[in-house]
C-alpha cells in the first residue's frame, strides 16, 4: 500500500529485500532492518537505535529489527505468560477482575479531571471508603490522577491528596497554596517542555513516544513513576510467579501498586487501526490496561471487523487479554497458546510496557493537541497521526475464530474515544454498584424541563439523533448534558474521532428519570449527585449481557449555588468575576489552554477549588456514599 509517499507492506505482511512476506509468528523469520527513515542530510535520528546509513536510508545494524515504528531493536528471547480469553465463549475476567463487586469509574478530562478526582478521592478516603472499593476505571485525565493515587508509595494520603477541607475555609489565600502532591501535578507547565521536544531535542524522540515520554518526566518522574524500563505486576505474589516462569527477567525493573489501594484498576485507551487502515464505528475498541493484564475482551459484535482503506480485508480484533509485562510483542508461537493458557510461549515485546505508556495512550488525545504549536507541522511536516502511540496487538483466538493470527503494528488513541467514562469496562465485568464521576466540560442545561413527559419537552428545533442498536430516528434532546452520559442511553452526537454511536447499555426512559432528578438538585442548589438502580442492556459491540440491574451512583460537574454561598466572600467575588477573574469558565475549566501561556495546566487556585468542589460533592452526600459501599 501507498503510505507518505512510501510503498509500504499491508498489515499482517513484512518487508525483507524489498518484498513484502506474510509475517510468522517469529519475529526474526521476517526481519525488516529498513526504518524509513533517511540520512542523505542530516544522518539518522539518535531515537533509531542501533541504525546505519546505507545508500541515503537508515538501515538497522545487523542483528537488530524495526517492526516498522521507526526504531531497531534486537529481538528478544521466548517468555512465558498468561493469555486469558474473554469472548462469548469464555465470558470469565482473569482473576480478582472476575470478583468486582463495587467500581469507581473517573472520567476523562485532562486537568480539569485530574483535579475534580482528587477531591472526590480525598473524600473517599477521609470517609474510610477506599477499603469497600474493589475496582478503579479511569480514561485520560482521570487517568493521570488515578495512576498516580494507585501506584505512588511512601507518601502518606495527606500529604499526596491534601488535607480535609470545607468551603468556608477555601479563602483566596488558603487556595493561592501549593496543592497537595497530586493536585501540583496539574499545575506543571509542560508548554516549554513541548517546544524543546519538538525542536531542541528533535531526532533524540520517537514521535510515536513524544507524549509519553514528555507526561513521564513532567508528571510522573517526582513519584518515581516515570521510568519507561518498568514492567508492570499485580502485586508481588504475581510478580514472583511471572519470574518463576521467567528466570531471565529477574534482572529487569517491575512496578506494583501500592497495596493500600483497591485491588483492580483498568486505565482506558482505545485501538483504533493497523497503521496505514483506519477506525470505523464497528471497528474501534476499548483497550484496557492493567498492571496484571491488557488487551480488549469480547469480539466486537462476535465477529470480523473491516477499517477504511483496507479494501474490505477482515480482521480479528479482541477476544481477551495477555499479562501485561507481555504485551506490546509478536503473537504467541503456536495456535493452540493464542487460544489461552497459563504458561503460552512468546517472543518478548522489543521494550517494556509501563505504567507511562499506560497513561499516556490513555491520555493520547494531547499527543495530537502537540500540534497547537503551529511551527511544527510547518517546519518539521508533523501530522497528528505521528504522535499517536503504536505497539504490536494480536487477538485471542477461540473455537470460533481458530486460525493463528499474527500481531499487527496498531495506532492506539485516547480512551474517552470510545467511552471517556471507564464505565463500559465496569459493565463488561458486570459490576453491580458502580459510582461514576463526570468531570465534564458540559454543564446540564438549565433552560430546559427535564421533569416534563418526553412529548411535552421543546426540543427547539434540535437535531435528530440516532438511537443507538436501531436504524429508528428518534427527535431527542442532544446538547444538553455531556455526551460522556447521553451516549450510555443511546443519544450521540459524535466529534471528530469519536466511536460512540454503540454504547447504548440503558433504557433511553432512564434517561429522562435521570435528567429529571439531577435538575432537582440543581433547582435545590445541591451539588448533582444522583443515585439510581437501572436495567442493563445487551450491548454486541461491548460484549455486554443484558437483563441485569446495576445500582449506580452519578456525581456530575455542574456549579451549585450551595457551595458558592458557603464560599469565603473574597472567593465568590472571584468566581463571579468569570473571564475576567482567576476562574475563567468555572467550575468547566478548558482541558487545554485556559490560562495564557501554558497548555495543559492550571494555578494552585483553581486546582484548590475545583479539589475542594469534588470533595464538597462527596461529603455532602456522605450518607448516600456510605449505604452504598456497605456490604
Amino acid at each position: 500500500m501507498c503510505r507518505s509517499n512510501e510503498c509500504r507492506c499491508k498489515p499482517g505482511y513484512c518487508a525483507r529485500d524489498g518484498a513484502c512476506t506474510k509475517r510468522t509468528a517469529h519475529i526474526a523469520d521476517t526481519c525488516n532492518r529498513q526504518t524509513g527513515g533517511s540520512c542523505s542530510v542530516f544522518g539518522c535520528y539518535s531515537y533509531r537505535g542501533p541504525v546505519q546509513c546505507a545508500d541515503g536510508a537508515c538501515v538497522c545494524k545487523a542483528g537488530y529489527c524495526t517492526a516498522d515504528d521507526g526504531t531497531c531493536h534486537q529481538p528478544k528471547p521466548p517468555i512465558s505468560a498468561r493469555v486469558a480469553p474473554v469472548h462469548f465463549d469464555a465470558p470469565q475476567f482473569p482473576g480478582p477482575q472476575a470478583t468486582i463487586r463495587t467500581g469507581v469509574c473517573f472520567s476523562g478530562g485532562g486537568s480539569r479531571a485530574l483535579s475534580f478526582t482528587l477531591g472526590v478521592l480525598r473524600a473517599l478516603e477521609s470517609l474510610k471508603l477506599i477499603p469497600h472499593v474493589d475496582a478503579i476505571s479511569s480514561v485520560s485525565g482521570g487517568t493521570w490522577a488515578s495512576a498516580i493515587y494507585m501506584f505512588a508509595k511512601d507518601v502518606s494520603v495527606e500529604e499526596l491528596l491534601g488535607e480535609d477541607t470545607h468551603p468556608n475555609v477555601l479563602t483566596m489565600a488558603k487556595l493561592r497554596e501549593v496543592p497537595a502532591r497530586l493536585g501540583d501535578v496539574a499545575t506543571t507547565n509542560i508548554a516549554s517542555k513541548i517546544s524543546s521536544m519538538m525542536f531542541v531535542s528533535k531526532g533524540s524522540t520517537n514521535p510515536h513516544d513524544m507524549w509519553i515520554k514528555l507526561y513521564a518526566e513532567a508528571v510522573l518522574k517526582p513519584f518515581g513513576l516515570a521510568n519507561r524500563s518498568q514492567y508492570m505486576a499485580a502485586n508481588e505474589e504475581s510478580l514472583q510467579s511471572i519470574l518463576e516462569r521467567n528466570p531471565g527477567l529477574t534482572r529487569e525493573q517491575f512496578m506494583v501498586p501500592n497495596p493500600l489501594r483497591p485491588k483492580t484498576f483498568i486505565m482506558g485507551g482505545t485501538m483504533l487501526a493497523p497503521l496505514g487502515l483506519s477506525a470505523t464505528e464497528d471497528s474501534a475498541v476499548s483497550l484496557q490496561m492493567s498492571p496484571d493484564f491488557t488487551g480488549s475482551p469480547f469480539y466486537p459484535k462476535d465477529k470480523l471487523v473491516t477499517y477504511g482503506g483496507g479494501d474490505g480485508r477482515e480482521f480479528l480484533v479482541g477476544g481477551g487479554f495477555v499479562e501485561s509485562f507481555a504485551f506490546g510483542g509478536s503473537a504467541p508461537l503456536s495456535a493452540d497458546g493464542q487460544r489461552g493458557g497459563g504458561d503460552v510461549q512468546m517472543e518478548a515485546p522489543p521494550t517494556a510496557f509501563s505504567l507511562a505508556d499506560a497513561i499516556g495512550i490513555s491520555s493520547a488525545a494531547f499527543a495530537s493537541v502537540l500540534l497547537s504549536v503551529p511551527i511544527a507541522a510547518k517546519l518539521f511536516g508533523y501530522q497528528a497521526e505521528e504522535f499517536l502511540p503504536v505497539k504490536d496487538v494480536w487477538p485471542v483466538t477461540s473455537n470460533k475464530f481458530p486460525n493463528w493470527r499474527a500481531s499487527l503494528k496498531y495506532q492506539l488513541g485516547d480512551g474517552a474515544e470510545v467511552d471517556n467514562t471507564g464505565m463500559m469496562a465496569l459493565l463488561q465485568r458486570k459490576v453491580p454498584k458502580i459510582v461514576a464521576v463526570f468531570g465534564t466540560n458540559r454543564p446540564l442545561a438549565e433552560d430546559m424541563d427535564f421533569c416534563l413527559d418526553l412529548s411535552q419537552i421543546d426540543l427547539r428545533g434540535k437535531a435528530v439523533i440516532i438511537h443507538a442498536g436501531t436504524s429508528e430516528l428518534h427527535p431527542r434532546i442532544c446538547c444538553e448534558a455531556t455526551n460522556d452520559l447521553l451516549d450510555k442511553f443511546g443519544v450521540t452526537k459524535e466529534g471528530v474521532g469519536e466511536y460512540l454511536v454503540y454504547n447504548q447499555v440503558f433504557h433511553l426512559d432512564d434517561l429522562h428519570k435521570l435528567l429529571c432528578e439531577f435538575q432537582k438538585k440543581l433547582r435545590a442548589g445541591d451539588p448533582l449527585v444522583v443515585q439510581q438502580r437501572l436495567e442493563v442492556l445487551e450491548n454486541e459491540k461491548w460484549g455486554i449481557k443484558g437483563n441485569w440491574h446495576v445500582n449506580m451512583i452519578f456525581v456530575y460537574l455542574h456549579r451549585s449555588k450551595r457551595f458558592d454561598v458557603n464560599l469565603p466572600p473574597e472567593t465568590l467575588q472571584e468566581v463571579e468575576k468569570g473571564g475576567s477573574g482567576g476562574f475563567g469558565n468555572w467550575p468547566h475549566f478548558k482541558t487545554s489552554h485556559q490560562n495564557s501561556g501554558s497548555f495543559t495546566s492550571y494555578t494552585p487556585a483553581q486546582v484548590n477549588l475545583l479539589a475542594g468542589f469534588g470533595e464538597y460533592m462527596v461529603r455532602f452526600n456522605a450518607n448516600m456514599f456510605e449505604q452504598f459501599f456497605q456490604r
